[in-house]
């Protein structure tokens, strides 16, 4: 027996090295960045395989795998422990919210009281079907709205409590699949809001174009003469370089910047649970609180951030 769990943790041992060195191989593209999104699974799993390595008293390996667990682990912990850049921020508070619905989801209610309980005052909801608009139909909190309905999951729109002015389509990567541009106009002051969707990165090509909407996005941002919001399903998590590549480019920052890693896609099933719902923020916006909500049906989790201007 005691053989048997040794060979075991070995065999884990010898996986996981190999899926880090396929993540530290990200920067190639596809499909090595696909590895990159898993690296918190890699650190507790080789936690595990370090512990029963150091109880069957095979030294090197467990020390082997307490340098798999710190090289994985770094990036959520320097993440965590981030200091989110300094402004000066007395203006106007107001709250975002970003929502994949899942298209296929019939549990409207479900994402209605978490509403009631959460009002954000802009909401993005990805994967917008007609049967969700129409549940949605009876927000009167939300009078400003622009709505794109598919019956696949591309469907997007935006829910507003405060004026919208031009809103519109965007396709950003020439791929026909919509995203969102429009400003709010927050008790005066004017912020340019971009929601988006884009391709889960599986085959090549749609890899490529998720990356050519998020760079089109990112342009937009960095060129913006207002501050700027951009929010919804980016199909990747902070862990891959096309996020770091995205807040570069864009000069937006996370959120989560300085918070606890939170998933929100397969939240409920760690070996799949992921970060890829996102808002991002010029840096003159104060975020005073994010959480990200409970499940609603859908296989994503919404998240909500409470947010403020600079005066």
């Amino acid at each position: 027996m005691t053989s048997l769990l040794s060979f075991l943790a070995l065999g884990a041992l010898g996986a996981l090295g190999a899926a880090t060195l396929l993540a530290l191989l990200a920067p190639l593209g596809w499909p090595f960045e696909l590895f990159a999104h898993f690296r918190p699974q890699y650190a507790v799993a080789a936690l595990l395989v370090a512990l029963v390595l150091a109880g069957q008293r095979r030294a090197v390996a467990a020390g082997v795998a307490a340098l798999l667990v710190a090289w994985n682990a770094l990036p959520v912990v320097q993440r965590a422990s981030a200091d989110a850049p300094p402004a000066s921020c007395e203006g106007p508070t107001f709250s975002v919210a970003t929502v994949n619905l899942q298209y296929s989801n019939p549990q409207h209610d479900r994402l209605l009281a978490w509403l009631a309980g959460h009002p954000a005052d802009v909401i993005v909801v990805q994967e917008l079907t007609g049967a969700w608009a129409q549940a949605l139909a009876g927000s009167g909190a939300h009078p400003h709205r622009f709505l794109l309905t598919r019956e696949d999951p591309y469907g997007i729109g935006v829910l507003s409590r405060w004026p919208l002015e031009s809103a519109g389509a965007l396709d950003l990567a020439g791929d026909g699949l919509p995203s969102i541009a429009g400003i709010v106009d927050i008790e005066g002051r004017r912020v340019r809001l971009l929601g988006l969707h884009t391709h889960w990165p599986v085959l090549p090509e749609v890899a490529r174009m998720r990356n050519a909407a998020l760079g089109a996005a990112a342009g937009i941002a960095r060129d913006s003469d207002l501050p700027v919001i951009l929010l919804g399903d980016l199909n990747l998590t902070p862990d891959s370089p096309d996020f770091a590549r995205l807040l570069d480019e864009s000069t937006l920052r996370d959120v989560m910047s300085g918070r606890r890693w939170r998933p929100t896609w397969q939240a409920g099933f760690w070996p799949l649970a992921l970060r890829i719902d996102h808002v991002l923020v010029s840096p003159e916006v104060c975020v005073e609180a994010v959480e990200v909500g409970p499940s609603i049906g859908s296989d994503h989790r919404p998240v909500i951030a409470q947010l403020r201007l600079a005066r």
